[in-house]
């Protein structure tokens, strides 16, 4: 819809302006400016290349809960879990199909009575486990019917206990109950809204929405945990705000959501709108470079990022300006 703006004048004109701009998903340029702006600090990092306790080889999703923090060490096909200081405290897991074993798991999730839940990619099933690693149940097999899975990457716990996964391979997201019992899908391969192309990175924030980072199409899109299309951002490219084959994403305590940009070697922190606001890259790394994968932020709002060419999980503060 074509509109003359420069016909109208006043309180009209300003009216007009602010309902185009809602419409579009985005916000007046006044609200942007006043979007604060984080800074983020190295805090720590640990790990190394190996196959020993606390070593990585391939390290991928993250999560956080209470003092435990959980690595899906996913080619040494294990979980691993440490303290926030980064003490190891235990491992579980070896290469193999049988209930407790993984092929290359990705994403991990912890809910809120401390079960852990990981996307056994290529074994195409969840699993859920005691924060001992003692084994619960399993859900899910190849396929692309409902409850299958072609190489689920991610996996996140929404409101009630609902388990939403990012069937990568079948280009949608599954959601299931609390015990493992599907519910519904949304999505297939394409670059429409609401469509994906390879979807990995998978998080739920506060107010029950559901981010995706919709790797091949180099965006990120948000749902209503009904899976109602609500809004997306990015595109290919280095620029800031631009995406190159993003693989995780997490949501800060004020909403702001921060991108695993992997092709990229950087994450970048967008507002809750999509709007860019700034970025982590290998300068702020210390000792290493950087090759961010797997990204979850705590109840403190410190960042913990796998780093997967130097096998390492690397830590930052952040602080509100």
């Amino acid at each position: 819809m074509a509109v003359q703006l420069e016909t109208m004048t006043g309180t009209r004109r300003q009216a007009l302006v602010a309902g185009l701009v809602l419409l579009s998903g985005l916000r007046p340029a006044t609200a942007a400016a006043q979007e604060v702006i984080p800074r983020y600090t190295f805090l720590r990092g640990w790990g190394g290349t190996g196959t020993a306790n606390g070593r990585f080889d391939g390290p991928c999703g993250v999560a956080v809960f209470a003092n435990r923090v959980y690595v899906a060490d996913a080619v040494n096909h294990r979980i691993q879990q440490f303290t926030r200081t980064g003490e190891f405290t235990r491992a579980w897991g070896t290469r193999g199909r049988r209930t407790g074993q993984f092929d290359q798991p990705c994403g991990v999730a912890v809910d809120q009575d401390g079960l852990v839940y990981v996307a056994d990619t290529l074994n195409h099933r969840i699993q859920i486990f005691s924060e001992s690693g003692q084994v619960l149940r399993t859900f899910g097999r190849q396929g692309s019917g409902d409850g299958q899975f072609a190489e689920p990457w991610g996996v996140t716990i929404g409101r009630n206990g609902r388990i939403y996964v990012s069937d990568t391979g079948n280009h949608r997201v599954q959601e299931f109950n609390r015990n493992g019992r599907f519910r519904a899908s949304w999505g297939r391969r394409g670059s429409a809204s609401g469509l994906f192309n390879g979807p990995r990175g998978i998080v739920a924030d506060g107010q029950g929405r559901i981010a995706v980072a919709d790797s091949v199409n180099n965006r990120v899109q948000v749902f209503r945990a009904n899976g109602t299309f609500l809004r997306m951002w990015g595109q290919p490219g280095t620029a800031n705000g631009a995406l190159q084959d993003p693989r995780d994403l997490a949501v800060g305590s004020d909403g702001r959501v921060l991108v695993t940009d992997t092709g990229n070697g950087r994450v970048q922190v967008f507002a809750r709108g999509g709007q860019y606001l700034t970025q982590l890259t290998a300068r702020d790394v210390a000792p290493a470079g950087f090759a961010p994968l797997g990204i979850t932020v705590d109840a403190a709002d410190r960042v913990y990022i796998t780093d997967s060419d130097n096998n390492r999980l690397e830590v930052f503060t952040t602080t509100l300006a």
